[in-house]
């Protein structure tokens, strides 16, 4: 009815030894890593959410037909300086002042911007201050269509 392992003789149980109480946790961690891998695969992934751009209330599209344009270009580098292209062709801020000064001479013009999404926004400031010193001159910033 007992057992002569468990009973000490006097009806008392023995304690288990601290070497019998070790607890081997390895199927615990392969779980835990099974669940996580599970549920990294069946996620859905969500990036951010398109921002709402109101539409224009005012202004007009205008044709570049007859426009200087000016082409901003990203830097290739991280740290690296733009590039511009004045009528598709490589240019300076010195050199693109120089033909807008020579172009204003015969009256109105006009300067279409287009400038990349990663152009510093200081640099843009640079140009439009070019473009400001220049008398008789509008310019546009041209911008992508929302589809």
């Amino acid at each position: 009815m007992f057992d002569d392992d468990d009973d000490d003789g006097f009806g008392q149980r023995k304690k288990a030894s601290i070497a019998d109480a070790d607890l081997d946790i390895t199927p615990m961690i392969d779980v835990t890593f099974l669940l996580l891998i599970f549920f990294m695969v069946t996620s859905t992934m969500q990036g951010t959410p398109d921002r709402d751009i109101p539409t224009a209330k005012s202004g007009t599209a205008k044709s570049p037909a007859g426009m200087v344009e000016l082409v901003i270009l990203a830097p290739a580098t991280a740290g690296g300086n733009p590039a511009l292209e004045v009528d598709g062709r490589p240019a300076s801020l010195e050199e693109f002042r120089s033909q807008l000064l020579q172009k204003s001479g015969d009256g109105e013009l006009e300067v279409m911007i287009l400038a990349e999404r990663q152009v510093p926004n200081g640099f843009v400031g640079e140009v439009e201050t070019i473009l400001a010193e220049i008398r008789n001159l509008k310019y546009h910033f041209g911008v992508q269509e929302k589809r």
